[in-house]
């Protein structure tokens, strides 16, 4: 059976933090059990984009600085390593999301290196799932003794959710994530890609921000942000995430590729196999929106295949918040967003033919300006309930 620490922490003040950390990783036993002195422990924080720590999209750095600092009392030696998601040609989105995010303020009040996974050198891997014959990671991931993945509790609106395990594809350098969005655009065959890096990289610990999540059409700014109030952790990246969906009023099976990896034996995935420990509580009254893809989750596979990109929610651009700052067309994996010139009217649209609906530009979006719109027979479904 395994246990997840979850412990109550309404607020992101240092010290109320700090202690909250360390009592969900001691109810796992202390950091010493998992950490040895002079190992090179990689912390995985969540940096989607360059988003303030207010917006409830990315890791809070009082977090990341809690981690860092029990890591740092063992003797260890942690280093915090990102790539964001999205794309721009001439900048890095990862060094801009170390800045926003308040990641760079803290590693370096801690002396602490910082390593953008988009500039460093890589190595082929063989892939022990089916989707891809290798995966290209980062020297420092395989190099690392021990990982720490340091997600944001938060909706997602292709996956429903990303906690733990998906953050672990932010392991992947950026130019690839596009492509594997490209290459498999369907659901079902994405999420086993999640599964495959899970297996592939998988971490040691996680330990999650879930003291104010995103609900609603998450992980980006379309997302809402909602008061959760706990910091979890496990050694069962599987298992924390399916506590923490529950929170947010998922069911242990609506998470596919978190089912998908307890069918591997990556984690367990069912509710009543988790023992979980520590003094959070969730109020019953607590009821978060969840995204307007979440009807997809209750149809069997088969049909999910295929119908996925004829019932999924697709992106729009709202030509009044849209600032033209093209975030989302360098970004676009299938290059399905297009510049219209007319004269003075110049805009962005979304080709809806090439459009496969990762939603990768509502992600990356700094505006708000990319939402996205239900399919009616899911909006009518959603009205009688």
């Amino acid at each position: 059976m395994s246990l997840v620490a979850s412990n109550s922490c309404d607020r992101y003040e240092e010290d109320v933090v700090k202690e909250a950390v360390r009592k969900s990783v001691d109810e796992l036993g202390g950091l010493d059990k998992f950490v040895s002195k002079d190992d090179q422990v990689l912390i995985k924080p969540n940096l989607l984009s360059p988003k303030a720590p207010k917006e409830a999209i990315t890791t809070h750095p009082l977090v990341l600085k809690a981690v860092i600092e029990l890591v740092q009392q063992l003797g260890a030696i942690p280093v915090v390593g990102e790539s964001s998601g999205g794309f721009l040609v001439e900048e890095s989105l990862t060094a801009q999301a170390f800045d926003k995010t308040g990641t760079r303020d803290v590693c370096q009040q801690l002396d602490v290196e910082m390593i953008n996974f988009d500039r460093v050198a890589t190595r082929k891997v063989v892939n022990p799932g089916s989707t891809v014959e290798n995966f290209k990671l980062p020297l420092p991931v395989l190099e690392a003794d021990f990982i720490i993945s340091l997600p944001k509790l938060k909706t997602h609106g292709l996956t429903l959710f990303t906690g733990a395990v998906k953050n672990l594809y932010g392991v992947i350098p950026g130019m690839k994530k596009m492509e594997y969005h490209r290459r498999f655009p369907n659901p079902n065959q994405f999420m086993e890609v999640i599964v495959d890096i899970l297996e592939l990289v998988g971490a040691d610990l996680a330990i999650m921000d879930g003291i104010i999540g995103l609900a609603g059409d998450g992980p980006g700014s379309s997302g809402i942000p909602c008061e959760v109030g706990s910091i979890l952790a496990s050694n069962d990246l599987v298992a924390l995430d399916i506590v923490a969906a529950s929170y947010l009023g998922y069911s242990d099976s609506q998470i596919k590729y978190l089912n998908l990896a307890a069918q591997r034996e990556l984690g367990i995935a069912e509710l009543n196999k988790i023992r979980t420990k520590g003094d959070f509580s969730q109020p019953e009254y607590k009821k978060y929106d969840l995204p307007s893809n979440v009807l997809l989750s209750y149809l069997p596979n088969f049909l999910l295949r295929l119908l996925s990109q004829v019932l999924m929610s697709k992106p729009v651009i709202d030509q009044q918040s849209c600032t033209q700052c093209k975030s989302c067309l360098d970004s676009c994996p299938q290059q399905a967003i297009v510049e219209q010139k007319n004269g003075e009217d110049n805009h962005l649209e979304i080709d809806e033919s090439k459009c496969i609906k990762c939603l990768c530009c509502q992600e990356i979006c700094p505006f708000d300006a990319i939402r996205l719109k239900e399919n009616l027979l899911f909006k009518f479904l959603r009205y009688l309930g």
